[in-house]
């Protein structure tokens, strides 16, 4: 990594190490609230490889970071799981995070900043027919501080071929600290919007075709978990108060040209939007994902982005 300061810019390594406990208290067998305490130490390192004489690396100090963090939740959850990324019941979930720099190297009071976050993630899933079931979920964040974290809204979670928009640049007047993607934004690059604020709807059908019309065991993982779905994104991410939530436009720029066109999205109201189709399933032990999406802008207009990711649920 890079490591920069008033003497110039440096190759250096990045050290870390976290310390965390937690500490979880049930109130009954579906609902809990959960604390986590964590301590962070970074250091970083500047490699002597230059060469000056007398070498300018040689006498840089090491750069060392005290970080404190604490996480608080409260979780809902009385979902059962009858089949492989199936599920039937309620689950969600109100957290609050804070973490700080706790180490001073000035007298200033700015040497020390913090951030705050708050956020939700709720999730319903009612049966149809067997183990066909409509997944619905609705999340949001909200970050503050005089350090923020940015979100970038657009793409899928693990998503292992992921695009960026790099067109859209977050507003220059706010300090980031930390960034995270707010998903799942289907029919969109990463960062078709960004901001310290982000919310999403996502709403799935979610149909394991030969565990729902066959009624009998099947041994081959590919063909038991293998599902179809049909899913509807709505999602936001914005910069500051609330009266600033807008639809996210798409920015699209060519490198080297000083052009850049802004269109609004397919969406509706506040939100982007996107839909289209998608398979499921096991292979070589790990559970894939693969979507065709459509930006929410007329009928199945245009080509489809593709997605391919692993992981279960949203």
């Amino acid at each position: 990594m890079l490591y920069s300061d008033q003497q110039g810019t440096f190759t250096s390594k990045l050290f870390s190490n976290l310390y965390q406990g937690s500490v979880s208290y049930p109130f009954n067998r579906v609902r809990s609230i959960r604390f986590n305490a964590a301590f962070r130490s970074d250091k970083v390192v500047v490699l002597a490889d230059d060469i000056n004489q007398p070498p300018v690396t040689l006498q840089k100090e090491d750069n060392k970071k005290h970080y404190g963090i604490l996480h608080v939740e409260y979780v809902h959850d009385d979902a059962i799981n009858p089949a492989q990324n199936i599920w039937n019941g309620l689950r969600y979930k109100f957290y609050l995070d804070w973490n700080a720099k706790i180490n001073k190297t000035s007298s200033s009071t700015a040497d020390n900043p913090y951030s705050f976050n708050f956020g939700g993630d709720g999730r319903y899933y009612l049966p149809i027919y067997r183990n066909c079931i409509w997944a619905v979920r609705g999340a949001f964040d909200i970050s503050w501080g005089p350090q923020k974290i940015i979100y970038y809204l657009g793409g899928v979670d693990n998503w292992l071929f992921p695009k960026f928009n790099d067109a859209n640049t977050p507003d220059p007047d706010v300090d980031y600290a930390f960034q995270s993607l707010a998903v799942n934004m289907r029919g969109f690059n990463q960062n078709v919007a960004n901001g310290n604020n982000a919310a999403v709807i996502n709403s799935e059908i979610r149909l394991p075709v030969f565990s729902t019309l066959f009624n009998k065991p099947i041994n081959n993982a590919f063909l038991r978990n293998f599902q179809l779905v049909q899913f509807f994104d709505l999602g936001t991410a914005w910069n500051g108060a609330y009266d600033k939530i807008e639809r996210p436009s798409v920015l699209y720029s060519i490198p080297g040209n000083p052009v850049v066109v802004k269109i609004k999205a397919g969406g509706i109201g506040p939100f982007a939007g996107g839909y289209g189709f998608g398979v499921r399933s096991t292979l070589l032990g790990y559970f894939l994902r693969l979507d065709s999406a459509w930006e929410m802008n007329g009928f199945f207009k245009g080509k489809p982005m593709w997605y391919f990711a692993m992981g279960l649920d949203f």
